[in-house]
């Protein structure tokens, strides 16, 4: 294991802008459409958005094994987190569920198997979901803990998803992955909604129609980026991004909302962007020599 080449960076925080830059069109649609039809025509609109793409260049589509596993991973790694977290969030705040995604490196790493996790990236991984507690000021009540526990499940089913897409979907185009992907998610979206979300009416004004074409245009570039990313990296590393776009988004509402920032949510944010640092340079025959610590 070999810390993350630089090339490798552009492409990450690339992907943490863009996740964390989408606040502001998800907050302002979910006002007007209920929020599993929003997702289901986001990914149904991205999928098509890339299928000219993927029959330009004639890209080699999954079979057999390939196709049950991307259709198992629309299930796992967004039809499911989906609904628990549409059922989570009427029970914690916003906060609990962003400190809940920053364990998601932490999760990823105790599940990976057949290698070495580093001493120190899990040590960092820990101190990251401190740090995000400290940026975002969440505290853990006890009329929230079913419902934390409900967001955990749905960070769970990613992060193993991750794991699994990383190891099924080596050989295939991340075009043709995330197409698939969010393709097969978008009717099981559309079945929970009529379940979940029967007798909401959406209202598809201009505003609503701009956002969703917003985000999926979003999930057609932010997607294929990260099933590249999961090829180059550890299923482990590339879920820092969880630690990125809450600190991208708090930037965001910094600069354009005059948020003030605190004390702690600068420290917070220095901490896990060390943290960051950390997880992506850590090898396993370092740990006999350094600690997140020190020697």
């Amino acid at each position: 294991m070999k810390p993350v080449p630089f090339k490798r960076w552009p492409a990450f925080a690339a992907l943490g802008l863009v996740w964390g830059t989408t606040w502001v069109a998800s907050d302002n649609l979910a006002k007007q459409v209920p929020p599993l039809l929003a997702t289901a025509v986001r990914f149904l609109l991205a999928a098509l958005l890339l299928l000219p793409l993927i029959l330009l260049k004639r890209l080699k589509m999954p079979r057999g094994r390939t196709l049950w596993f991307l259709l198992m991973l629309a299930g796992a790694m967004i039809a499911l987190p989906s609904v628990l977290l549409l059922w989570a969030q009427q029970h914690v705040e916003s906060a609990t569920v962003t400190v809940s995604f920053a364990a998601m490196p932490l999760i990823v790493a105790l599940l990976t198997r057949g290698k070495a996790v580093p001493r120190s990236a899990l040590q960092a991984a820990i101190v990251a979901v401190g740090a995000m507690v400290l940026v975002t000021g969440a505290s853990l009540r006890i009329s929230q803990a079913a419902g934390a526990a409900v967001v955990l499940l749905a960070v769970a089913s990613i992060g193993a998803s991750s794991l699994v897409a990383r190891r099924e979907l080596a050989r295939l185009s991340p075009l043709v992955a995330t197409a698939w992907l969010l393709g097969a998610a978008a009717p099981l979206l559309f079945l929970a909604r009529l379940v979940l979300e029967r007798g909401e009416s959406a209202e598809w004004n201009g505003s609503a129609v701009g956002s969703v074409a917003l985000l999926a245009l979003a999930s057609a570039a932010a997607y294929p980026a990260y099933f590249w990313l999961l090829q180059q990296l550890e299923a482990y590393q590339l879920a820092t991004v969880q630690w990125v776009q809450p600190l991208v988004a708090l930037a965001e509402t910094a600069a354009f909302l005059r948020l003030r920032l605190s004390l702690s949510m600068i420290a917070g944010s220095v901490i896990a962007l060390v943290c960051l640092r950390v997880v992506m340079r850590a090898r396993p025959e370092d740990d006999d020599n350094v600690s997140l610590l020190g020697n």
